[in-house]
């Protein structure tokens, strides 16, 4: 493969990994600004978060395959952080705090 192939493979390897890393930062931020507020939380699913590990392993698992190691770097920030933010989400809803998506309405 002639070089600038490879370092055009390699450039768009990098921007998509910085973009999948920027996606995630958003909802890991809320998560943690409000991870004692299990009622601010209501909108954030632990499932979604436990699919976000099994992608993040199957990426990794196709990086080492392939040898690219663009295709499994989001999942060396992203595990961690859907880690992390499963563990807040469930202390915060496990304090007794209540959890809504809606706030409560009043009369």
């Amino acid at each position: 493969m002639p070089t600038s192939t490879v370092l055009l493979t390699e450039g768009i390897g990098f921007v998509a990994s910085v973009v999948s890393l920027v996606l995630w930062w958003p909802q890991a931020a809320r998560v943690w600004r409000h991870r004692h507020d299990g009622g601010q939380l209501g909108g954030v699913s632990i499932s979604t978060q436990v699919l976000l590990l099994v992608n993040a392993a199957l990426w990794g698992a196709y990086a080492v395959v392939t040898g690219s190691f663009w295709v499994g770097a989001p999942g060396m920030v992203n595990v961690p952080l859907a880690l992390v933010t499963i563990a807040l989400l469930r202390r915060a809803r496990g304090s007794g705090a209540r959890v809504s998506a809606a706030p409560k309405a009043r009369a």
